[in-house]
C-alpha cells in the first residue's frame, strides 16, 4: 500500500473524532507553517487537519479508526526535524503529541524516567536536574524537540560520545501499533534477555510502524564537575590526534569532542553576532567538553592533556573555560552553527558517517566536484559556501552547501553523487537526521539489498495498509 491508496480526510472523518472528545483544529485550505513547515523551511505539506490526543487510548482510537478507513497519518512531535519526516505532504493527518506530556515515574534509585512522548527535552532534563540526573541525550533543538521524536529519529546529539544512543538508554517504550493495537513494552529494567528486544524495531523508525506514546529511558548523573577546552588547529589530522590523546589522557570525564573549520567559525560570528571563542585565524576549531564528579581532579586531568597536546604541536592556541556564563557561550556558538547557515543562505544539509580517514576528504571532494561543474569557487557562483562541522567522538559529520536559491542544478549536482561518495567510502547516508522524506532513495549506498528489503518486509508486516507516514523512511528505499 502507498499513500496514493489511501482517502482524503472527509467531514464525517472529522465529526467522529469530535465525538471522540479529541481535540483537533480543520483548516479549509491547510494549516499554518507551525504544522506544515519544516525546521529549515526545505520541506512544506499540506494538512487540513491536526489532532491534539491526551492519552494513549486516544491515540489507538485514532489509529484503529485511520486504519479501517485507510487514512494516512503523519505524528508530529516538536516539528524541529530537518529531513522532514514530520510533515504531512499529501494530507495525510497531522497526529500531534503536544498534548501527551506528563512525567509518569521516576525511580531516584534505578535513575529511571518514564514519561510521555510529547515531554519537550529541555523541560525534562530540567525536571531530572533536580533530582540530581540529566537526560543522556542533548540536542540544538532541545527546547522544542520532544523526546517521543528523540526515540523515532534515534536522536544523537551533542554528547553522543558519552552517553550513548538511544538504542541503548531507551529502556521500554508504549506504541501505538497501526491498526490501534497498544504494544505495551515500557519496562525500566536494565536487564532483560527474555525473546525479541521488539522496542528496537521503533528506535529509528519515523513514525513508519506505530506511534510511540511513551518511554523509559535511563537516566546519567548529575555532573558536579565541568570544563570546556577550545583548540585552533591549522591541519585536520591534528583534530583526530587530539582525539586519540583526549581519550587517552581524559577518559571517563569526556562528554564532548566537536569540530569545525574555518568558515563555520566566521559564518556564525557574521549571522549570530557570537564571538569566536578564541582567535579567528585558526583553518580548524576542537571543543572539547569533560564532565566529572570532582573539579580538582577534572582541571588536573584537562592540564594534562594540553601538556600532551602542546609537547606535540598539535595545537597553535589552546583555551579553558570553567565558568558556567562562559560554558553556555561557548555551547551556544557551537549549538548554532546549524542556524547560522541558514541565515547566510538557502541550506542543503547533509548527515552522515564516515571513518575518520575519509571525513576531511569528503569536503575537499565536494568543493573539488561542484567546482568542476561551474556551480562553487567563484564570488558570483550559486553555490556560495560548503563547509564541515560535526562530532568527532561519534564519527558524524554535517555538511553544509549555501546557496543563493533553492535550486534543481544544486540538487541534481549534489545527488546522488554525494550519497554514493559516502557509500564508496564505508559511510551512512543519515547518521543521526533520519531518513525522511527525501533520503530513502539513497539508502541502497549504505546499505545492502538483504537489509533493505527486510526493513520493507518488517513495514508490510505491521502497517500493512500504509497509513503510518508514507512516502518516508523505507517506503522511499
Amino acid at each position: 500500500m502507498t499513500h496514493m491508496d489511501n482517502n482524503p480526510v472527509s467531514s464525517k472523518d472529522i465529526a467522529f473524532f469530535a465525538d471522540a472528545g479529541i481535540e483537533a483544529i480543520h483548516a479549509e485550505t491547510k494549516l499554518d507553517a507551525r504544522y506544515n513547515i519544516d525546521m529549515f523551511d526545505k520541506y512544506s505539506g499540506d494538512s487540513q487537519v491536526v489532532l491534539f490526543p491526551k492519552t494513549t487510548q486516544q491515540v489507538s482510537e485514532i489509529l484503529a479508526y485511520c486504519n479501517e478507513h485507510r487514512i494516512s497519518v503523519v505524528t508530529q512531535g516538536g516539528n524541529s526535524g530537518v529531513a522532514g519526516g514530520a510533515i504531512a505532504r499529501h494530507g495525510e493527518i497531522i497526529l500531534s503529541l503536544r498534548d501527551m506530556n506528563q512525567v509518569r515515574e521516576l525511580d531516584p534509585v534505578a535513575g529511571v524516567l518514564v514519561a510521555d512522548s510529547g515531554c519537550v527535552l529541555e523541560d525534562l532534563d530540567n525536571y531530572v536536574q533536580e533530582h540530581g540526573f540529566i537526560m543522556p541525550v542533548d540536542l540544538g533543538g532541545r527546547k522544542r524537540c520532544m523526546i517521543g521524536g528523540n526515540v523515532s529519529t534515534n536522536a544523537g546529539g551533542l554528547r553522543y560520545l558519552r552517553y550513548g544512543s538511544m538504542h541503548g538508554n531507551v529502556l521500554g517504550l508504549e506504541v501505538v501499533l497501526p491498526d490501534g493495537r497498544i504494544l505495551d513494552a515500557l519496562f525500566s529494567l536494565k536487564k532483560d534477555a527474555s525473546g525479541y528486544d521488539v522496542k528496537q524495531l521503533f528506535i529509528g523508525a519515523e513514525g513508519t510502524l506505530g506511534v510511540v506514546t511513551a518511554v523509559s529511558i535511563s537516566l546519567a548523573p548529575k555532573p558536579s564537575s565541568s570544563q570546556i577546552a577550545v583548540l585552533g588547529l591549522n591541519e585536520f589530522t591534528k583534530i583526530h590526534r587530539a582525539f586519540v590523546l583526549a581519550r587517552q589522557y581524559l577518559g571517563e570525564i569526556v562528554s564532548a569532542f566537536e569540530f569545525w573549520e574555518k568558515r563555520c567559525n566566521e559564518i556564525v560570528v557574521e549571522y549570530e553576532k557570537y564571538t569566536s571563542p578564541i582567535g579567528p585565524d585558526h583553518e580548524f576549531y576542537v571543543m572539547i567538553e569533560t564532565r566529572g564528579s570532582c573539579a580538582k581532579h577534572d582541571a588536573e586531568k584537562i592540564n594534562w592533556f594540553l601538556e600532551k597536546v602542546q609537547a606535540e604541536q598539535i595545537a597553535d592556541e589552546a583555551k579553558v573555560f570553567r565558568d558556567q556564563q562562559d560554558m553556555e557561550a561557548v555551547w551556544l556558538f557551537r549549538s548554532q552553527m546549524a542556524s547560522a547557515h541558514t541565515k547566510s543562505g538557502c541550506m542543503y544539509v547533509y548527515d552522515f558517517s564516515l571513518p575518520p580517514k575519509h571525513q576531511h576528504e569528503l569536503l575537499l571532494a565536494t568543493k573539488q566536484h561542484m567546482t568542476s561543474l561551474g556551480l562553487f569557487g567563484t564570488k558570483d557562483s550559486l553555490v556560495q559556501d560548503i563547509t564541515l562541522f560535526g562530532h568527532v567522538g561519534d564519527q558524524n559529520l554535517h555538511l553544509q552547501a549555501v546557496a543563493r536559491e533553492f535550486s534543481g542544478d544544486v540538487e541534481t549536482a549534489l545527488e546522488p553523487w554525494i550519497y554514493q561518495w559516502v557509500g564508496s567510502h564505508g559511510g551512512s547516508v543519515a547518521a543521526e537526521h533520519g531518513l525522511g522524506a527525501h533520503k530513502g532513495k539513497f539508502l541502497q549506498y549504505s546499505k545492502s539489498h538483504v537489509v533493505v528489503q527486510t526493513m520493507k518486509q518488517i513495514k508490510q508486516m505491521l502497517d500493512p495498509r500504509g497509513i503510518m507516514n508514507p512516502g518516508k523512511c523505507v517506503d522511499r528505499a
